[in-house]
C-alpha cells in the first residue's frame, strides 16, 4: 500500500499555498503506481473562513487520482467550515473512520474550538473521541491493521515553537493505543517539519509542511519560512512493514 501523507496546506494563508498544494498533487498524480490513499492531517485552511474552505474544496478537488483523500482538522481550521467541507455535523467531534485496502484509517479531531473567535493552538482529544477510537480499534476484524491520524503531535519534537502547542492529553491517547495490537503508526502534522520519532511504542511520523516549513532551533533560518519547498511523506506499507520516504517538490 502506498500512503501519501500531506499536512498543513493552510489554504488562504500568506504567499500562495494553493499553488504549493497543486504542485504536490501533480507530483503524486505522476507517480506510477499512484498512491492508494492520500492523507491530509490538518490545517486545511489558514483562518477557518468559509471563503478559504471554498478555495480548499476547489484545490483539493483537483486531485484526479483514484485514491480517496482523507482529512482531519487542525488548529487553524474552524469547526463550522471544516464540518461543512466534510459533510459532518459540527455539534460532535469531527472524527472519521475509513477502510482502504484492508487497512482502517482513524482520522481524529484534536481541534479545540475557538472561544470568542480566538484560535487555540494546542490540541486536545475529547473523551468522546478517545471512546470512539477505542471502539473503532476494538471492532476490527481479527488481524486488520490500523493507522491513527491526527493533527497535533502527542509528544515533543525538539522545536521551541511547536512543543508547547502539542496535544495536551497525549497520555490518554497512549492508553488507548496500547490496548490494541495491529496499529501500524501514528501520523500527525502541525510541526511543519519532516520528522520521525516514537510514541506509545509506535512510529510517530510527521510529513513536513506543504505551505511552510518550521525550521530547527539550531538553524540560521527564519523560524517559519515559505522559501523552502513543500514537503510531504510517502509511507510504503507491506504487511506489518512500514517504510517512509520524504519528498520536497521544487
Amino acid at each position: 500500500m502506498i500512503i501519501a501523507h500531506l499536512s498543513d496546506t493552510h489554504v488562504g494563508g500568506a504567499g500562495d499555498p494553493s499553488a504549493r498544494v497543486r504542485a504536490v498533487l501533480a507530483h503524486l498524480a505522476a507517480m506510477q503506481p499512484q498512491p492508494d490513499v492520500v492523507l491530509v492531517t490538518g490545517d486545511i485552511v489558514d483562518n477557518g473562513r468559509a471563503s478559504e474552505y471554498d478555495e480548499a474544496a476547489r484545490v483539493l478537488g483537483e486531485w484526479r487520482g483514484a485514491a480517496p483523500m482523507l482529512l482531519c482538522p487542525g488548529n487553524h481550521d474552524g469547526r463550522p467550515g471544516y464540518a461543512a467541507l466534510r459533510g459532518l455535523p459540527e455539534d460532535r467531534p469531527l472524527n472519521e473512520a475509513h477502510r482502504v485496502g484492508g487497512v482502517l484509517f482513524c482520522m481524529l479531531d484534536s481541534l479545540v474550538s475557538r472561544p470568542d473567535g480566538r484560535r487555540v493552538d494546542e490540541g486536545y482529544l475529547e473523551p468522546a473521541t478517545l471512546d470512539w477510537l477505542d471502539a473503532q480499534l476494538s471492532d476490527r476484524p481479527p488481524g486488520e491493521r490500523a493507522v491513527v491520524c491526527l493533527h497535533h503531535p502527542p509528544r515533543t519534537v525538539g522545536i521551541r515553537l511547536m512543543d508547547p502547542i502539542r496535544l495536551t492529553n497525549g497520555d490518554a491517547l497512549a492508553d488507548v493505543l496500547q490496548r490494541h495490537p495491529g496499529i501500524v503508526a501514528v501520523l500527525v502534522g502541525h510541526a511543519h517539519t519532516a520528522c520521525v520519532t516514537s510514541y506509545a511504542g509506535l512510529p510517530l511520523l510527521i510529513p513536513g509542511g506543504v505551505a511552510t516549513t518550521v525550521t530547527l532551533d539550531q538553524e540560521d533560518l527564519p523560524v517559519i519560512t515559505d522559501t523552502l519547498p513543500p514537503v510531504f511523506a510517502v509511507h510504503l506499507l507491506d504487511g506489518d512493514d512500514l517504510v517512509t520516504h520524504w519528498r520536497a517538490v521544487v
